[in-house]
């Protein structure tokens, strides 16, 4: 049987590692949790040239020190002797930061090869990296590499699948004499019952460990030997004493002074003339009034755009993709008719209502993201977010949400406290999807006007807020600040662009369209047997005497649990027309939307909930939804 290669990517949050992954991946992909935490993985298996390897993304890590959970759930996983080899991916425009977790790995000895991403960015800086002095000074095979666009790809698996253990040659770190001595004299008190009780760690790399106050390491060594660790913190007292600096920073101040000038030795840069078109956009971007004026400029412009050309669209398609469906159901009879009236009903509701809406706003979305934007939207909300008991990383799910709920909520494991988790789970499925945006376009924005959008989004966005700071009062933990790298402006790739765009369209034509069609065909089953009737009837208290609405929205609003694109879908063909004005008034329109946007979430939100936060969070989640939703609703039915 042929042997399988294992390889871990590894690297800090940005660097492109998952871009890598992507460029790479096969059919095969699957995503997980470390056992019994929420940091997630993701792997891969793929067969290159003969060679048969399993790809592992770790989560991005800036160290391997064990003060984040991600850094010690990555750092025993390379150590766990599931790991042939690691591909360290580097960010080359960040280079001196991002070698001081080379060095880490390097003294893991760990088989390793580094992949300096982003070459294209680094050079447009100016940058140019000799990558023989790199390899002089590490022993470490380097790759210039455009993940993003798959240059340099094939030549780094080229060498993979022909590397094995007598190619690795790791020229390790040697710093100052004192600390040589610290280490080399530790190392002579190194107990033996240690080394044979984990001979998979190297020595030198345990000894660094305890010398930078690991307390994971510490902990193993107390338990073979409880004299050690003393002799450790003693020798590190006396190294901190010398060099009159922290104990605690004592040894990171020495790798990060090798780093410094590892990176002299193997760069350089020419300087450039000024400031260039990205460079001066992004001190606009960041700036107070600047940020705020493109905030508002680039979300107005996403919902214009994603309207204008849905209305296009939808215009264009609706027509003739009615008349096909009379076409052919014209000679059919009894269930067969129903049947498939119900599967072009669904196609129909696909091809004309949805995707003419929900495609360009995910391509606007996934613009933001690619571009640099997004992560500079984050950075300008982080004060209001704090303002309203809000993490600032609380900003990227909720941004995401306008994508869709669910990866919203899974984001929000990247928060540390479990109380920021909770407020951020609840609070994503307040914000409107992509599939409750193509509702609101579809009615409000189109029967009602541009301005009652906004409205409607401004309230939202208020609801939102009221509920967080509310909550806010009961919290014990104050919540703490934000740090996130922030990666430059860049052109988006037309090729990852269109990637992306295929993958979130995917997720509806495979997983929505095909409920849709079931649900068109249902409902003409429940038509033909009375069941919709009998649905109308059972919510009736809330579709006619709470929100006034007529009874037969009833399925439609059930339906749209399942599937938020079903109420909109099942809407018209409840009423018989896709021109809803002729029968529901403005304010009827007004009322249901507002319903629709904040009651219980759908099937996928619902679950992820319950995966993420338990049946408690869930339960409370569908009660304040349902419970927002019909207060919003009957108060604007008094109102208008």
């Amino acid at each position: 049987m042929q042997e399988e290669l294992r390889i871990a990517l590894v690297g800090q949050p940005n660097c492109g590692k998952s871009t890598l992954f992507t460029a790479v991946s096969g059919y095969y992909v699957e995503s997980g949790n470390f056992p019994g935490t929420t940091i997630s993985f993701t792997e891969t298996k793929l067969n290159y040239k003969g060679k048969r390897i399993r790809l592992l993304d770790l989560p991005g890590i800036y160290s391997i020190n064990s003060y984040d959970e991600a850094e010690k759930l990555a750092r025993e996983k390379i150590l766990s002797g599931d790991i042939d080899l690691i591909i360290n991916v580097i960010d080359t425009t960040m280079l001196a930061r991002s070698l001081e977790l080379t060095i880490q790995l390097l003294e893991m000895k760990i088989p390793m090869v580094v992949v300096m991403n982003m070459m294209d960015e680094a050079e447009k800086k100016g940058m140019k990296i000799d990558f023989g002095k790199f390899y002089q000074l590490t022993g470490l095979k380097g790759f210039p590499v455009i993940s993003i666009k798959g240059t340099g790809i094939s030549e780094l698996f080229d060498y993979l699948i022909e590397f094995g253990p007598s190619a690795y040659n790791p020229v390790m770190p040697v710093y100052d004499r004192d600390v040589e001595e610290c280490i080399a004299d530790i190392e002579r008190h190194f107990p033996p019952s240690l080394s044979e009780k984990f001979p998979e760690i190297d020595r030198r790399f345990f000894i660094i460990r305890l010398l930078e106050m690991d307390e994971h390491f510490e902990q193993i060594a107390a338990s073979v030997d409880a004299a050690f660790p003393d002799y450790v913190r003693k020798k590190r007292a006396e190294l901190a004493e010398l060099h009159n600096w922290p104990e605690e920073s004592v040894f990171a101040s020495h790798r990060h002074a090798y780093v410094l000038d590892m990176y002299e030795k193997i760069s350089s840069v020419r300087s450039r003339p000024g400031k260039n078109f990205a460079e001066e956009l992004d001190r606009f971007l960041i700036n107070p009034v600047g940020g705020f004026i493109s905030i508002s400029l680039v979300f107005g412009a996403i919902f214009f755009i994603t309207f204008y050309l849905g209305d296009i669209l939808s215009g264009i398609l609706e027509e003739p993709l009615s008349r096909f469906t009379d076409y052919a159901i014209s000679d059919l009879k009894g269930n067969l008719r129903i049947i498939v009236a119900g599967i072009f009903d669904g196609i129909r509701g696909g091809l004309g209502i949805v995707i003419p809406y929900f495609v360009p706003l995910i391509f606007l979305l996934a613009l933001l993201e690619d571009s640099g934007v997004l992560p500079r939207i984050a950075f300008m909300l982080d004060g209001i977010m704090h303002r309203f008991g809000l993490h600032g990383k609380s900003i990227i799910p909720f941004l995401l949400g306008y994508g869709c709920n669910v990866p919203a909520i899974m984001t929000a494991r990247t928060l540390e406290n479990s109380w920021d988790r909770k407020i951020v789970i609840l609070l994503s499925s307040f914000i409107p999807c992509s599939a409750r945006t193509v509702v609101i376009l579809a009615l409000v924005t189109k029967f009602l006007g541009w301005k009652p959008t906004l409205l409607l989004y401004f309230m939202n966005l208020a609801v939102v807020f009221v509920i967080s700071t509310l909550i806010a009062h009961y919290r014990r933990v104050e919540s703490e600040g934000f740090i996130m790298d922030v990666p430059p402006l860049r052109s988006p790739y037309p090729k990852a662009l269109l990637k992306k765009l295929w993958h979130r369209m995917g997720e509806f034509i495979i997983f929505a369209w095909p409920v849709i069609m079931l649900s068109s065909i249902l409902l003409g089953f429940f038509d033909h047997w009375g069941i919709s009737h009998f649905i109308n009837h059972l919510l009736s208290p809330v579709t006619t005497y709470i929100l006034k609405l007529p009874e037969e929205l009833g399925i439609s609003l059930f339906l749209g649990v399942f599937r938020k694109e079903l109420s909109l879908v099942m809407l018209y063909q409840a009423l018989g027309t896709e021109d809803v004005s002729t029968v529901l008034s403005g304010s009827q329109i007004w009322v249901l939307v507002v319903f629709i946007t904040f009651y219980i979430p759908c099937i996928a939100t619902i679950s992820a909930t319950y995966k993420e936060g338990g049946i408690r969070l869930t339960v409370f989640s569908i009660m304040l939804n349902m419970g927002v939703a019909l207060l919003l609703a009957v108060a604007f039915s008094l109102l208008l």
